[in-house]
Protein backbone atom coordinates (compact mmCIF):
# COMPACT_ATOMS: atom_id res chain seq x y z
CA UNK A 1 0.00 0.00 0.00
CA UNK A 2 3.28 2.23 0.28
CA UNK A 3 3.01 4.80 -2.48
CA UNK A 4 7.31 5.03 -2.79
CA UNK A 5 8.32 8.79 -3.42
CA UNK A 6 10.82 8.81 -6.25
CA UNK A 7 11.79 12.64 -7.14
CA UNK A 8 15.05 12.34 -8.94
CA UNK A 9 13.58 10.24 -11.80
CA UNK A 10 10.32 11.80 -12.11
CA UNK A 11 7.01 11.35 -10.77
CA UNK A 12 4.37 10.23 -13.41
CA UNK A 13 1.02 11.81 -13.28
CA UNK A 14 2.41 14.42 -10.54
CA UNK A 15 4.18 17.43 -11.37
CA UNK A 16 3.92 20.99 -9.75
CA UNK A 17 0.64 21.40 -12.16
CA UNK A 18 -0.75 17.92 -10.76
CA UNK A 19 0.57 17.86 -7.38
CA UNK A 20 -0.27 14.92 -4.92
CA UNK A 21 -3.03 16.75 -2.65
CA UNK A 22 -5.12 17.03 -5.81
CA UNK A 23 -5.05 13.56 -6.84
CA UNK A 24 -5.16 12.39 -3.61
CA UNK A 25 -8.42 14.76 -2.66
CA UNK A 26 -10.20 13.89 -6.28
CA UNK A 27 -9.29 10.00 -5.81
CA UNK A 28 -11.27 10.41 -2.59
CA UNK A 29 -13.99 12.23 -4.75
CA UNK A 30 -14.37 9.05 -7.10
CA UNK A 31 -14.61 6.62 -4.52
CA UNK A 32 -16.92 8.37 -2.02
CA UNK A 33 -18.89 8.42 -5.55
CA UNK A 34 -18.70 4.49 -5.78
CA UNK A 35 -19.51 4.31 -2.47
CA UNK A 36 -22.62 6.23 -2.67
CA UNK A 37 -21.12 8.52 0.05
CA UNK A 38 -21.81 12.47 1.04
CA UNK A 39 -19.42 14.41 -1.36
CA UNK A 40 -16.29 15.72 -0.01
CA UNK A 41 -16.75 19.16 2.20
CA UNK A 42 -15.18 22.00 0.61
CA UNK A 43 -13.98 20.46 -2.63
CA UNK A 44 -14.53 20.03 -6.01
CA UNK A 45 -12.83 17.77 -8.56
CA UNK A 46 -10.17 20.36 -10.32
CA UNK A 47 -10.38 17.09 -13.26
CA UNK A 48 -12.51 14.60 -15.32
CA UNK A 49 -12.27 11.15 -13.98
CA UNK A 50 -11.37 8.70 -17.14
CA UNK A 51 -14.01 5.59 -16.61
CA UNK A 52 -11.01 3.62 -16.62
CA UNK A 53 -9.70 5.03 -13.36
CA UNK A 54 -13.88 5.10 -12.26
CA UNK A 55 -13.46 0.80 -13.13
CA UNK A 56 -10.30 0.58 -10.46
CA UNK A 57 -12.80 3.05 -7.99
CA UNK A 58 -14.97 -0.18 -7.89
CA UNK A 59 -12.56 -2.66 -7.52
CA UNK A 60 -11.46 -0.79 -4.68
CA UNK A 61 -14.65 -0.21 -3.45
CA UNK A 62 -15.26 -4.32 -3.57
CA UNK A 63 -12.10 -5.42 -1.74
CA UNK A 64 -10.12 -2.93 0.29
CA UNK A 65 -12.87 -0.92 1.40
CA UNK A 66 -15.62 -3.54 1.07
CA UNK A 67 -15.54 -4.68 4.96
CA UNK A 68 -15.70 -1.00 6.25
CA UNK A 69 -18.86 -0.32 3.49
CA UNK A 70 -20.82 -3.04 5.31
CA UNK A 71 -20.64 -1.33 8.33
CA UNK A 72 -22.76 1.43 6.70
CA UNK A 73 -26.04 1.28 9.67
CA UNK A 74 -29.14 0.38 8.04
CA UNK A 75 -32.07 1.99 9.21
CA UNK A 76 -34.23 0.44 12.02
CA UNK A 77 -31.39 -2.18 12.41
CA UNK A 78 -28.55 -1.49 15.05
CA UNK A 79 -25.31 -4.13 15.60
CA UNK A 80 -23.58 -3.63 19.07
CA UNK A 81 -20.86 -6.36 17.15
CA UNK A 82 -20.96 -4.09 14.13
CA UNK A 83 -20.38 -1.09 16.76
CA UNK A 84 -17.23 -2.73 18.15
CA UNK A 85 -15.99 -3.54 14.17
CA UNK A 86 -15.89 0.39 13.55
CA UNK A 87 -14.31 1.11 16.77
CA UNK A 88 -11.62 -1.26 16.13
CA UNK A 89 -11.10 -0.19 12.29
CA UNK A 90 -10.62 3.40 14.04
CA UNK A 91 -8.40 2.34 16.82
CA UNK A 92 -6.23 0.37 14.28
CA UNK A 93 -6.26 3.44 11.91
CA UNK A 94 -4.83 5.51 15.08
CA UNK A 95 -1.99 2.93 15.29
CA UNK A 96 -1.42 3.17 11.48
CA UNK A 97 -0.91 6.97 11.59
CA UNK A 98 1.16 6.76 14.64
CA UNK A 99 3.46 3.64 14.69
CA UNK A 100 2.94 2.47 11.01
CA UNK A 101 3.46 5.71 8.85
CA UNK A 102 6.94 6.28 11.00
CA UNK A 103 8.48 3.19 10.37
CA UNK A 104 7.40 3.06 6.89
CA UNK A 105 8.73 6.73 6.05
CA UNK A 106 12.03 5.66 7.57
CA UNK A 107 12.48 2.55 6.00
CA UNK A 108 11.84 4.19 2.37
CA UNK A 109 14.86 7.29 3.49
CA UNK A 110 11.96 9.43 3.41
CA UNK A 111 12.41 10.23 7.46
CA UNK A 112 15.92 12.29 6.94
CA UNK A 113 15.51 14.03 3.38
CA UNK A 114 18.14 16.43 2.14
CA UNK A 115 17.57 20.21 0.91
CA UNK A 116 18.36 19.34 -2.41
CA UNK A 117 16.35 16.59 -2.52
CA UNK A 118 13.57 18.21 -0.58
CA UNK A 119 13.86 21.33 -2.62
CA UNK A 120 12.65 18.33 -5.67
CA UNK A 121 9.62 16.80 -3.91
CA UNK A 122 8.13 20.07 -2.21
CA UNK A 123 6.81 21.29 -5.59
CA UNK A 124 5.05 18.25 -5.98
CA UNK A 125 2.94 17.86 -2.56
CA UNK A 126 0.66 20.61 -3.54
CA UNK A 127 1.11 22.91 -0.66
CA UNK A 128 -1.16 25.69 -1.70
CA UNK A 129 -4.01 23.81 -2.82
CA UNK A 130 -3.57 21.61 1.13
CA UNK A 131 -3.58 25.04 2.65
CA UNK A 132 -6.48 27.04 0.86
CA UNK A 133 -8.51 23.79 1.56
CA UNK A 134 -7.27 23.30 5.33
CA UNK A 135 -8.17 27.00 5.90
CA UNK A 136 -11.71 26.39 4.87
CA UNK A 137 -11.75 23.27 6.79
CA UNK A 138 -11.03 25.83 10.08
CA UNK A 139 -13.04 27.96 8.96
CA UNK A 140 -10.31 30.67 9.02
CA UNK A 141 -10.22 33.66 6.52
CA UNK A 142 -7.88 33.07 2.91
CA UNK A 143 -5.17 35.50 4.24
CA UNK A 144 -4.42 33.90 7.68
CA UNK A 145 -0.90 33.74 8.23
CA UNK A 146 -0.48 30.86 10.19
CA UNK A 147 1.96 28.17 8.62
CA UNK A 148 1.34 25.15 6.27
CA UNK A 149 3.01 23.39 8.77
CA UNK A 150 1.00 23.96 11.75
CA UNK A 151 -2.30 23.94 9.73
CA UNK A 152 -1.73 20.45 8.65
CA UNK A 153 -0.64 19.98 12.28
CA UNK A 154 -4.00 21.29 13.56
CA UNK A 155 -6.04 19.54 10.98
CA UNK A 156 -3.90 16.12 12.05
CA UNK A 157 -4.75 16.06 15.69
CA UNK A 158 -8.06 17.35 15.55
CA UNK A 159 -8.98 14.31 13.55
CA UNK A 160 -6.97 12.31 16.47
CA UNK A 161 -9.06 13.93 18.82
CA UNK A 162 -12.96 13.24 16.84
CA UNK A 163 -11.29 9.96 16.47
CA UNK A 164 -10.95 9.50 20.50
CA UNK A 165 -14.24 11.32 20.92
CA UNK A 166 -16.06 8.48 19.40
CA UNK A 167 -14.56 5.26 21.10
CA UNK A 168 -15.18 7.41 24.13
CA UNK A 169 -19.19 7.99 23.06
CA UNK A 170 -19.10 4.12 22.42
CA UNK A 171 -18.15 3.04 25.62
CA UNK A 172 -20.53 5.56 27.96
CA UNK A 173 -23.29 3.97 25.15
CA UNK A 174 -22.16 0.77 26.68
CA UNK A 175 -22.14 1.89 30.20
CA UNK A 176 -25.73 0.51 31.20
CA UNK A 177 -25.90 -2.09 28.63
CA UNK A 178 -26.05 -6.05 29.82
CA UNK A 179 -22.39 -8.57 29.91
CA UNK A 180 -23.62 -10.40 26.89
CA UNK A 181 -23.53 -6.76 25.13
CA UNK A 182 -20.72 -5.68 25.78
CA UNK A 183 -19.10 -8.70 25.25
CA UNK A 184 -20.79 -8.80 21.84
CA UNK A 185 -19.11 -4.95 21.04
CA UNK A 186 -15.42 -6.27 21.95
CA UNK A 187 -15.76 -9.26 20.31
CA UNK A 188 -15.99 -7.09 17.13
CA UNK A 189 -13.87 -4.54 17.67
CA UNK A 190 -11.43 -7.20 18.03
CA UNK A 191 -12.31 -8.41 14.45
CA UNK A 192 -12.68 -4.60 13.22
CA UNK A 193 -8.91 -4.18 14.44
CA UNK A 194 -7.86 -5.90 11.52
CA UNK A 195 -10.37 -6.10 9.27
CA UNK A 196 -9.49 -3.41 7.27
CA UNK A 197 -5.60 -3.31 8.03
CA UNK A 198 -3.52 -6.28 8.96
CA UNK A 199 -0.73 -5.50 11.64
CA UNK A 200 1.92 -5.20 8.57
CA UNK A 201 0.28 -2.16 7.74
CA UNK A 202 -1.33 -3.44 4.51
CA UNK A 203 -4.92 -3.35 3.49
CA UNK A 204 -6.53 -6.74 4.52
CA UNK A 205 -8.58 -7.24 1.68
CA UNK A 206 -6.01 -6.84 -0.99
CA UNK A 207 -6.52 -8.70 -3.89
CA UNK A 208 -3.26 -8.40 -5.00
CA UNK A 209 -3.90 -6.28 -7.35
CA UNK A 210 -4.52 -2.86 -5.30
CA UNK A 211 -0.16 -1.66 -5.47
CA UNK A 212 -0.68 -1.88 -9.42
CA UNK A 213 -4.39 -0.24 -9.36
CA UNK A 214 -3.43 2.70 -6.90
CA UNK A 215 -0.11 3.26 -9.22
CA UNK A 216 -1.65 3.47 -12.05
CA UNK A 217 -4.56 6.29 -11.26
CA UNK A 218 -1.13 8.11 -9.53
CA UNK A 219 -0.53 8.46 -13.28
CA UNK A 220 -3.68 8.41 -14.72
CA UNK A 221 -3.43 12.24 -16.29
CA UNK A 222 -0.13 11.23 -17.85
CA UNK A 223 -1.88 7.67 -19.22
CA UNK A 224 -4.29 9.89 -20.63
CA UNK A 225 -1.83 12.26 -22.38
CA UNK A 226 -0.79 8.91 -23.93
CA UNK A 227 -3.99 7.78 -25.19
CA UNK A 228 -4.82 10.74 -26.55
CA UNK A 229 -1.61 11.41 -28.44
CA UNK A 230 -0.55 9.54 -31.94
CA UNK A 231 1.77 6.71 -30.01
CA UNK A 232 3.43 3.47 -30.72
CA UNK A 233 3.01 0.66 -27.82
CA UNK A 234 2.22 2.92 -25.44
CA UNK A 235 1.23 0.17 -23.11
CA UNK A 236 4.73 -1.42 -23.34
CA UNK A 237 6.41 1.70 -22.57
CA UNK A 238 4.32 2.58 -19.85
CA UNK A 239 5.13 -1.20 -18.45
CA UNK A 240 8.71 -0.44 -18.83
CA UNK A 241 8.35 3.01 -16.33
CA UNK A 242 5.90 0.70 -14.14
CA UNK A 243 8.96 -2.06 -13.89
CA UNK A 244 12.04 0.45 -12.32
CA UNK A 245 9.26 0.42 -9.54
CA UNK A 246 10.70 -2.61 -6.40
CA UNK A 247 7.54 -3.63 -6.06
CA UNK A 248 7.01 -4.30 -9.63
CA UNK A 249 10.11 -5.87 -11.20
CA UNK A 250 9.22 -8.96 -11.25
CA UNK A 251 6.31 -8.75 -12.97
CA UNK A 252 5.51 -10.03 -16.55
CA UNK A 253 4.24 -7.19 -19.95
CA UNK A 254 1.55 -10.63 -19.95
CA UNK A 255 0.24 -9.83 -16.58
CA UNK A 256 -0.22 -6.03 -16.69
CA UNK A 257 -1.55 -6.35 -19.94
CA UNK A 258 -3.90 -8.20 -17.81
CA UNK A 259 -4.30 -5.86 -15.25
CA UNK A 260 -5.09 -3.05 -18.15
CA UNK A 261 -7.63 -5.51 -19.94
CA UNK A 262 -9.61 -5.61 -16.69
CA UNK A 263 -9.59 -2.45 -15.84
CA UNK A 264 -11.00 -1.69 -19.21
CA UNK A 265 -7.70 0.52 -19.66
CA UNK A 266 -7.74 -0.03 -23.85
CA UNK A 267 -7.45 2.24 -26.96
CA UNK A 268 -3.92 2.90 -27.40
CA UNK A 269 -2.93 4.08 -30.70
CA UNK A 270 0.08 4.39 -32.94
CA UNK A 271 2.49 7.10 -33.99
CA UNK A 272 5.73 8.54 -32.60
CA UNK A 273 7.63 7.79 -29.10
CA UNK A 274 5.61 9.26 -26.82
CA UNK A 275 8.48 11.24 -23.94
CA UNK A 276 8.09 10.58 -20.52
CA UNK A 277 7.69 14.21 -18.39
CA UNK A 278 9.73 14.59 -15.58
CA UNK A 279 8.45 17.35 -12.64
Amino acid sequence: MKRKANAESGALGITSQRNAFELMMNLQCDLRAEAGLQPMPNWKQTRKTPQWTKNICQKLKNTILKPVLKLKPRRRKFSWRNYGRTIGIIERYKIFLAKDVPAMLKEDGLDKIGKKRWAKIQPLLGEKDARQYYLKILGRPANDKTSFLELAAEIFIGGLVKLEQHKQTAFAHLANQSAKTYGMFLKGMSEGYKTFLNEEGEFSGDDRRTDIHLELIAWQYEIEKMRKSVLPKTRNDLFREIKKLPEFKNKTQAWFNDVLKDIKLTGWKRGHPYQFSSP
